[in-house]
């Protein structure tokens, strides 16, 4: 067996045979191609490209009208009245916890909902505009309903909570899917005149 002889600096010497030299080149290949092989079994695929734009409004936020919960459920026993979807004559909310229907509602029908808690500080007589956009379908439609409400004209002593329903369809229809929904509550500047 050969030996390749090196001398070191100060005069020792090492011996390192050419079977070590080709069998650490051989551990090194292997290493080298275990780990292109793992590298190569986890990947990240691109998906469609997505594209967005526009533009940032400050805003605050109406401390008087406030979300208190969300959730999905079924048209409640009494059918909820139907808010208005014509500036200038929103609905006026009642004096005490009320349902209401952002669209047409349906007795026993799946509902997404929203409970608004109108606070006790709520300007008199004001009207609001509230959009709401609703993602559903195994191919999304997008569903754009607006609606408007009017504080009353004396505030109720306490904060009141309202239920607002969104009417998804019959359960016994099929699968429902609901992919997202977004809600904006506006003031108005005066009954009549919206954002």
């Amino acid at each position: 067996m050969a030996t390749i002889n090196v001398t070191k600096p100060g005069g020792w010497r090492s011996g390192v045979t050419r079977r070590s030299v080709l069998g650490g080149t051989i551990i090194a290949m292997l290493l080298l191609t275990m780990g292109w092989v793992v590298a190569v079994s986890f990947s990240i695929q691109n998906g469609t490209v997505e594209t967005g734009g526009g533009f940032y409004h400050g805003t605050s936020s109406l401390t008087y009208w406030t979300e208190a919960s969300v959730g999905v459920g079924t048209q409640p026993g009494v059918l909820p009245t139907a808010l208005s979807t014509t500036v200038g004559t929103p609905t006026v909310l009642a004096a005490a916890a009320t349902n209401y229907a952002i669209n047409a509602p349906t007795l026993n029908d799946l509902a997404h909902f929203w409970k608004f808690t109108e606070a006790t500080t709520s300007p008199v007589s004001t009207e609001l505009e509230l959009e709401f956009t609703v993602s559903s379908g195994a191919v999304p439609v997008i569903t754009l309903v607006t609606v408007y409400i009017q504080t009353q004209a004396v505030i109720p002593g306490t904060a009141v909570t309202f239920t607002l329903f969104y009417d998804l369809g019959s359960a016994s229809s099929g699968t429902i899917t609901l992919n997202s929904v977004t809600e904006i509550s506006q003031q108005c500047g005066a009954v009549g005149t919206c954002p």
